[in-house]
């Protein structure tokens, strides 16, 4: 279970940063604090126990370095996040090898600084040592518990395991929310570069000039020599003037673990002249092909009791597991978001499910699901009622990213009506 109430310390000379991103967080249920420069940074942590500290390297008086010094020697089992520019990655690698476990790249995404911060904390609890990306967290990536048990996954763990130990280049293929990703992780966690940095860079949410400066750099990837595992997350969507450096500095050599990943079909790319034909079999040397979880529907069942046990945790709630006309719905459905969207679905039905509620039911499901099961529908005007206001209540919540006053603005209720309104819903879907 990660801890919502976790104590984050943010260190930056850009007040405006510091603030933005403390208000972020404090509305994800974290507590915050500022320091907007290195001799602040370091008389707060000796007063607080800080879980995580997100710290910019290039400040006035005293940078990044000696604050991440002071931590190692003082609070070595804080989590110690570097904030640093897209074209800095030579100066963030080596706060990583001085301790630091993670990056995040400015100009922030805070949608990924929430999903990394959550990961990081799952680590930090699962790690015997809390030294995050530095000791073993090979349990955290067993591969039975990632993505699924069935036959179709176990031949595609069984491949992994025959090459993960080298320095093969692998590319992972695969519908968008399969978890290529996640098995990326994972053969990390199996080969020689397990203690050296995991470097993931999304093509699509950089721009060219972005990935360029990134890869290319003067503290780019491919500056200077590196250890670790670089991982080109949709490498399809990197653009064609970059494609030939990139082939270029491959064929250069390196000492990086190269993995890359692609849900489009990169032989189409070539035909249709997006993508190169000689940079496609430098990068194909091991492709792993995951399947669509609608091919592996007897995966469906274990993941939901995965996906429930850890959000019920983190939520504080009792679910346990669905009912079976529920379960009918959910292997039914043909998940075109794959594991992505069923952790999606269950998430949304655990936060608006009841406090007392231990099994989620046809009700706590989206309609579109809801008609996938093979019975006669049970509801009467009154309850098909109580499923609309409750499917609206979602999609407002979700457009406003599950801000609560917010959507309460936009339903024209009150806070507390919305809070009302959400517990009787629950409580008629039990």
């Amino acid at each position: 279970m990660v801890e919502k109430k976790a104590h984050i310390l943010i260190v930056d000379d850009e007040r405006t940063l510091c603030e933005t991103m403390a208000e972020v967080l404090r509305d994800e249920g974290y507590q915050t604090e500022v320091a907007f420069d290195g001799p602040e940074a370091i008389e707060k942590i000796k007063n607080t126990k800080f879980d995580v500290i997100f710290c910019d390297l290039k400040m006035p008086k005293v940078d990044g370095f000696e604050v991440l010094s002071y931590v190692e020697k003082e609070s070595s089992n804080t989590v110690f996040i570097v904030m640093t520019a897209y074209g800095s990655m030579e100066t963030t690698l080596e706060a990583i090898k001085k301790g630091a476990h993670d990056y995040v790249i400015k100009p922030l995404i805070f949608d990924d600084i929430l999903l990394k911060l959550k990961h990081l904390l799952e680590f930090k609890k699962l790690s015997v040592e809390n030294r995050l990306l530095k000791g073993s967290v090979i349990e955290q990536f067993a591969f039975d518990n990632i993505l699924g048990q069935g036959p179709e996954m176990k031949a595609v763990y069984s491949l992994i395991q025959k090459v993960a130990a080298t320095q093969t280049t692998i590319l992972i293929t695969g519908e968008i929310g399969v978890g290529k990703e996640k098995l990326a992780r994972a053969i990390h966690y199996r080969s020689s570069q397990k203690d050296h940095p995991f470097i993931l860079i999304r093509c699509g949410s950089y721009s060219p000039d972005q990935l360029d400066q990134t890869l290319f750099g003067v503290e780019g990837v491919f500056s200077s020599p590196k250890e670790g595992t670089l991982f080109i997350d949709e490498i399809g969507e990197l653009p064609k003037e970059i494609q030939l450096k990139f082939l270029q500095a491959l064929q250069k050599g390196h000492s990086l673990r190269l993995i890359v990943s692609s849900s489009k079909d990169l032989m189409r790319n070539i035909s249709e002249g997006t993508f190169r034909e000689d940079l496609y079999y430098r990068i194909n040397v091991i492709e792993v092909k995951v399947p669509p979880l609608r091919a592996r529907k007897n995966d469906i069942p274990f993941l939901i009791k995965y996906f429930v046990r850890t959000i019920s945790e983190e939520l504080g709630k009792k679910v346990k597991y669905v009912t079976d006309r529920a379960l009918e719905s959910l292997m039914n459905y043909p998940w075109k978001g794959n594991i992505r969207e069923l952790q999606n679905v269950l998430e949304k039905a655990i936060l608006l499910a009841d406090m007392s509620t231990q099994f989620l039911d046809i009700p706590h499901l989206p309609l579109e699901i809801v008609s996938m099961g093979n019975y006669a529908s049970p509801f009467n005007f009154k309850e098909a009622m109580r499923q609309y206001e409750t499917k609206h209540i979602q999609q407002v919540l979700e457009k406003n990213q599950f801000d609560k006053k917010k959507t309460a603005t936009d339903l024209g209720l009150s806070l507390s009506s919305l809070y009302r309104k959400i517990e009787e819903l629950s409580d008629g879907a039990n």
